[in-house]
């Protein structure tokens, strides 16, 4: 089947326009304070993004939209829509003002002033960008907390580089260290001043640069208190699974120790749940219950088709008595040398092996009579009959299995009568055959 980008999604487009947006939002505010800055690939760059510009502005009249949770796709609504929200920033930013001024020769006076001013509205595009962090956060397999991270410097050095050149537009220049480039000294200025560091060998003159300091040092402390609060909040939350994962070990230990449970037994808990964590199996049943039955089945499809349909009872089953039938697996695991069934306990269930070995013992289970790993079942003629079982089966090391219980298997034989037919069918010739042994 093939697939389609989502009607919110974030795809190659958008990230074109995202790079021209941050190139926008580093070259705009660099020729506006810098008069000679005329380079012909800045030129270019400004040119290439008032393209990608124009080109999303006319895409997004009729780009589908989610609105209140439901995607929409009626043009006229979509219009409406994008017109009272984003097409005026979309609008001033497709517009190349520096590129205007430049090739009608009115790079200088008033007019060409005026004009490379005009461009900074261009860097309003840049809030766009607060949109596509929404959507990628909640829209990406990338871990959430790290993409937060990312975007939180980005605008860390977006937010210095425009102070920097609103220093540098103040004339500030003068002063400070005569080896240094004026935007290296306005970037150096601003980093002191945003940290509360504030060496003061580039020091405010005039009016308006000490009131332009003040609104930064404001700015700078407001911004170290929530610095330091959210990137210690994020480094905490990089993996949120693994926090919880050894708050759930602290407690268990904990629990142990005040119930003077003996060491040897305190570590093989540990291990146990620590082979939980890393083989992600504690937390699959509970991720699958939470989606809707439509994805809970496809996913589980997924995971579990190729090992149903090893079962011989299971391959001429239909892909529908499949689709029911997966829902009732259950992840279990089995630490090394636990017995998983016993010979002559009355089976119930059978099992799939995930991941991991058992060995099958033979009845007087001093010889190993088969091994078994991943990808293997066994139990299978416990759906079909109440018999013993015939053999002890033991875990060699840690084992991710799947059982399916006999009364969940008949439930579902029910919807299927047909199969039903032939499973009884399997299971009669299945008597017959013990009978004749014995």
């Amino acid at each position: 089947m093939k697939t389609r980008r989502d009607e919110s999604g974030v795809g190659p487009w958008d990230v074109a326009v995202l790079a021209a947006t941050i190139f926008v939002a580093i070259a705009m505010p660099l020729r506006v304070v810098f008069d000679s800055l005329d380079v012909g690939w800045m030129t270019v760059g400004s040119t290439v993004a008032a393209l990608l510009f124009g080109a999303d502005v006319v895409m997004r009249f009729s780009r589908p939209i989610v609105v209140g949770g439901r995607p929409v796709s009626e043009p006229s609504v979509v219009r409406r829509h994008y017109l009272r929200t984003w097409f005026l920033v979309d609008l001033m930013a497709a517009i190349p003002f520096d590129v205007i001024a430049a090739a009608s020769g009115l790079a200088e006076g008033s007019a060409g002033q005026a004009l490379r001013l005009l461009s900074l509205l261009r860097v309003l595009r840049v809030a766009r960008i607060l949109i596509l962090q929404r959507e990628w956060r909640v829209r990406t397999s990338f871990n959430p907390a790290l993409l937060r991270l990312a975007f939180f410097f980005f605008w860390i050095v977006v937010s210095s580089h425009w102070i920097a050149c609103g220093w540098i537009a103040l004339d500030g220049l003068e002063a400070g260290h005569a080896e240094l480039h004026p935007y290296q000294q306005a970037l150096y200025w601003t980093i002191t001043t945003l940290t509360t560091v504030g060496y003061g060998d580039i020091a405010p003159v005039g009016g308006r640069q000490v009131a332009y300091a003040m609104v930064v040092m404001g700015l700078g402390v407001a911004m170290f208190g929530y610095i330091i609060g959210n990137v210690a909040s994020l480094l905490a939350n990089i993996d949120v699974l693994r926090a919880r994962h050894l708050g759930r070990i602290e407690t268990i230990n904990h629990f142990l120790r005040d119930r003077h449970v003996p060491h040897e037994l305190q570590t093989r808990v540990r291990d146990y749940y620590n082979y939980l964590w890393e083989s992600r199996m504690g937390s699959q049943s509970e991720m699958l219950m939470d989606l809707p039955r439509s994805l809970h089945i496809e996913v589980a499809l997924h995971l579990h088709r190729n090992v149903l349909r090893k079962v011989p009872i299971f391959e001429r089953a239909s892909e529908v008595f499949l689709r029911e039938l997966v829902l009732h697996l259950v992840p279990q695991v089995f630490i090394p040398g636990e017995t998983i069934v016993r010979r002559g306990e009355i089976g119930h269930r059978i099992f799939f092996i995930n991941k991991g070995t058992v060995e099958v013992l033979s009845h007087d289970e001093g010889t190993v009579v088969a091994t078994l790993s991943d990808g293997d079942f066994f139990g299978e003629w416990a759906l079909l009959s109440s018999q013993p079982r015939a053999n002890t089966v033991v875990a060699v090391d840690y084992c991710n299995l799947y059982a399916l219980d006999r009364d969940k298997f008949d439930q579902v034989l029910d919807g299927f009568p047909e199969f039903a037919t032939e499973v009884r069918r399997v299971a009669d010739a299945r008597r017959q055959d013990t009978a004749s042994e014995t």
